[in-house]
């Protein structure tokens, strides 16, 4: 079975390490360069036509802002399973207030160069408390693109959104910040997990992801 997974907010195929996909064939939906002020809606469906993703039967994952692009694609797209991790499937499961309205307003402020430094309150949002995690988290912040990470804050913030897929698993943490459980609805909660729970609760979250799958 192929699977077309779709990572973070600016992250690569580094977001899935923790997660055990023996047996499957992982395609992962790399992020393309967006077009100046280009809707999430308008977005998505290039990315899919640059992998070629199947308009139907297609299995796909999603992290976070991953899963946002999921929930856009499967207006138009015909999914076999569908699984969100830690993400929104329409804005109104999106805080209103919190890690995305104070930072999301700023980015036309803040120099890209400096969203991509990790500090103690993006650890904090994301759960992070272990320096292993830290480290990893650091590292793939580091290596985003300043501008496409610009671009996506806006995408999120501006996103409108209110069809949900009808069949899903969503799989989401007790402790998320960034976008907190008491939002998301027909979920399988993980007690604890924070908004980084696909690293480092990657155990458990396989165990998840392959009893639906299975």
């Amino acid at each position: 079975m192929k699977l077309y997974v779709f990572s973070g907010l600016g992250a690569d195929k580094r977001a899935f390490s923790a997660i055990d996909f023996s047996g499957y064939e992982v395609i992962h939906m790399d992020w393309i360069s967006p077009e100046p002020k280009e809707a999430m809606e308008d977005y998505v469906i290039r990315l899919a036509e640059a992998h070629q993703l199947p308009k139907s039967g297609a299995t796909v994952i999603g992290v976070s802002f991953g899963g946002m692009c999921i929930s856009e694609l499967a207006k138009t797209y015909s999914f076999e399973k569908i699984i969100f991790l830690s993400s929104a499937k329409s804005k109104n499961e999106l805080p209103q207030d919190g890690f995305w309205s104070f930072l999301a307003p700023l980015t036309n402020l803040i120099p890209g160069k400096l969203l991509t430094k990790p500090n103690s309150m993006i650890y904090k949002a994301f759960g992070v408390t272990e320096q292993k995690d830290k480290d990893l988290l650091a590292e793939i912040i580091r290596d985003t693109d300043p501008k496409f990470l610009k671009w996506a804050m806006k995408a999120i913030r501006n996103w409108e959104n209110t069809v949900e897929p009808s069949e899903f698993l969503h799989v989401h943490g007790t402790e998320d910040r960034v976008i907190p459980f008491a939002n998301v609805k027909q979920v399988v909660p993980v007690m604890g997990g924070g908004h980084f729970m696909v690293l480092n609760r990657g155990e458990e979250i396989s165990q998840f992801i392959r009893g639906y799958l299975d």
